[in-house]
């Protein structure tokens, strides 16, 4: 059953800030729920300032959600476009510029319909607190189908200055229409005098809706998650089932996810207790006889920040409150005694705080624990904003660090004291990459035995099947294999790690070049066909790269060399038409890294121009020959005709 909010006519609402938009109603092409599917309410309808509340049932498969909101401004003039231009595909009216009293109804019913599909930026699961993983998307919580419902004020003011009578054909009788864009004085209420401030254009909303839940049975213990990316102005009033041993547990604000994120990694997802918020978002929690149990949500991130994301996670539980023991390391914080080492000098980051929040445990979030690391002053150890710990770090000057974390009661995890140093130091005598490629180590005496492992590399991502390792405890040369580097600069991946050290790795760039090798050009045949000549052949590049062709002779641009996979081959050339005598034939190959190698052949055509003498015929004897008198003078002149005629020079 869902409850109705009537509208009520209240026309000053003090609220005047602009907000940030984006496309309404999925903007693009494609069906209403493939164009609504991956937004929000809040860019269907983008607000100034908004109240929820959220009542969840008793059963707690559902919750009934109220909702009332303010568009202020000229944020209502660009909504007012955008819906009109959504009703040109519904309306003969619409995309004219103007909405019409006429349109109201069809911009309800789709501003309910696209909401459905829409993101509720809710998610409610029933377990021991967790932040999830792959696969799990927090917001599991939907709208029911036909169970959003939506009305408004002032979409049309009756009082406007530019009111008029609706001119499409087809309009009913009593329909006006308003322009999406007021007059430059804003005059959408001609009663309402302009000195008296108030925004006569603002329009308001209302909706009414059945929110689903997923797989909560009785709520004794169970997080609440909330997406807060790009929302502000904001309040969330959530009602619980009356549960009065019902407490909040833990609470945090986790930045950078936007609303849209899915985890594809475990890493992806925080661990619980060590989000640090940047407290944009706040909460109220209440649990009385006279108020039932409550939880108001405020999430206010300044649009100074947007684009930007932030997950909210709350964990409430019936649990009683347990005893604030001291803060103690867990399995994954180093022992002591650990080195650390820094593959780099000066002011570096040692640990950051992904690893450092995993090193304690403790009844609260971790993140409200003050960790305290300290050496002596030249090492220069503090926390930065973020909590990661910095230092100043040399070669061959090694420092021992100590650290502890302490609670709100100043209980103490104990403490722990390591080495933080520079192990290794590199070089490479040449600038020009070889196979193997030497790298000088330098090995730092203080150092116990390590074990290194390494790698050419021309990204961030490092091809498993390349890394060498070797274990050393002094200087060393490292020969390692480059076969598979392309043309440009070769960076060299090092990782490190034994018994008693705090993994680390770094990429290095030694400003090591990877030349490009010239392709391989081979001719594999060439000959005549009568005064045609033709060379086929093949080619390859050892970098892998593409070749480009080019032919000439004697020096002379002569037509395009035709590729097919690794052929090569000429074009048909008529020796002909060039001079008597040897002629210089170049096929030129280059690569995309301008190396290039070539193949010449000479060509000798002097054969086209040999002349061939037919020899005139020696005539026997007329008496013997039974000839008629004078025939051998004629067969004397034929011969010499036809000898003239093949003893023409070609041109």
């Amino acid at each position: 059953m869902i409850s109705m909010i009537f509208p009520i006519n209240d026309e000053n609402p003090v609220l005047n800030s602009e907000i940030v938009t984006k496309d309404q109603l999925g903007g693009g092409g494609g069906s209403l729920e493939e164009r609504c599917s991956s937004i929000t309410f809040e860019d269907i309808l983008p607000y100034t300032h908004a109240h929820f509340d959220i009542v969840v049932n008793d059963d707690w498969d559902s919750a009934e959600v109220k909702a009332r909101a303010w568009i202020n401004g000229t944020s209502v003039d660009l909504l007012r476009e955008k819906l009109d231009s959504y009703l040109e595909e519904l309306y003969p009216s619409g995309g004219d510029g103007w909405i019409s009293t006429d349109e109201k109804s069809a911009v309800e019913a789709v501003a309910s319909e696209c909401i459905e599909y829409a993101m509720t930026r809710i998610g409610l699961r029933e377990s021991t607190p967790h932040r999830g993983g792959v696969g799990l998307d927090w917001k599991n919580a939907t709208w029911q189908d036909n169970g959003v419902i939506i009305q408004e004020w002032n979409l049309v003011p009756s009082n406007h200055a530019d009111i008029r009578d609706c001119t499409a054909i087809g309009s009913s009788s009593d329909c006006v229409e308003v322009p999406v864009f007021p007059n430059s004085e804003r005059d959408c209420n001609t009663l309402i005098d302009t000195s008296q401030g108030i925004d006569e254009c603002r329009l308001e909303l209302w909706m009414n809706a059945t929110m689903e839940i997923p797989n909560i049975d009785d709520g004794s213990e169970f997080t609440l998650a909330f997406n807060a990316s790009n929302m502000t102005n904001a309040v969330l009033d959530f009602t619980f089932p009356n549960n009065p041993d019902l407490r909040l547990d833990m609470w945090e604000e986790c930045e950078g996810r936007d609303v849209e994120f899915e985890p594809s990694t475990h890493d992806d997802a925080p661990l619980r207790g060590t989000c640090i918020g940047d407290e944009s978002s706040s909460y109220i929690f209440e649990n009385t006889e006279e108020e039932g149990t409550k939880f108001i949500l405020i999430p206010h991130r300044s649009r100074d920040l947007w684009p930007s994301g932030e997950d909210i996670f709350v964990d409430f539980t019936t649990a009683p409150i347990p005893i604030n023991n001291p803060p103690s390391w867990s399995e994954n914080a180093p022992t002591d005694g650990t080195w650390f080492a820094s593959l780099e000098s000066g002011q570096i980051i040692w640990a950051d705080w992904n690893s450092v929040s995993s090193w304690f445990n403790d009844e609260k979030p971790i993140s409200q624990l003050q960790i305290n690391c300290s050496s002596d002053s030249s090492s220069n150890i503090y926390q930065l904003s973020d909590r990661s710990f910095s230092g100043t770090i040399t070669f061959g000057q090694d420092t021992q660090v100590t650290c502890e974390a302490v609670d709100d009661l100043g209980q103490s995890s104990g403490i722990r004291t390591w080495n933080l140093g520079i192990p290794i130091s590199l070089t490479s005598s040449s600038e020009i990459l070889l196979q193997p490629h030497p790298v000088s180590i330098q090995f730092n005496e203080n150092w116990p035995e390590l074990t290194l492992q390494y790698a050419f590399t021309q990204s961030q991502n490092i091809n498993s099947a390349n890394v060498e390792s070797l274990t050393i405890s002094s200087d060393e040369t490292l020969l390692i294999g480059s076969n598979e580097m392309i043309p440009g600069l070769v960076d060299l991946w090092i990782g490190i790690n034994g018994n008693g050290l705090y993994p680390s790795e770094k990429i290095f760039s030694l400003g090591i070049i990877k030349e490009s090798s010239p392709p391989i050009i081979s001719v594999i045949e060439y000959g005549w066909e009568m005064d045609i000549w033709q060379a086929q052949g093949q080619f390859s590049d050892p970098d892998g790269e593409d070749v480009q062709f080019s032919l000439s002779i004697d020096g002379l641009s002569a037509g395009s060399i035709s590729v097919s996979g690794n052929s090569w081959s000429t074009p048909m050339i008529n020796f002909g038409l060039w001079d008597e005598g040897e002629h210089e034939v170049k096929v030129i190959g280059c690569d995309i890294s301008s190396k290039c190698n070539e193949t010449i052949i000479m060509v000798n055509n002097s054969h086209l121009f040999e002349s061939q003498i037919i020899e005139p015929i020696t005539p026997d004897d007329d008496s013997e020959s039974g000839l008629l008198p004078g025939f051998g003078m004629f067969l004397t002149v034929l011969s010499l005709t036809i000898g003239l005629i093949y003893s023409t020079r070609r041109d």
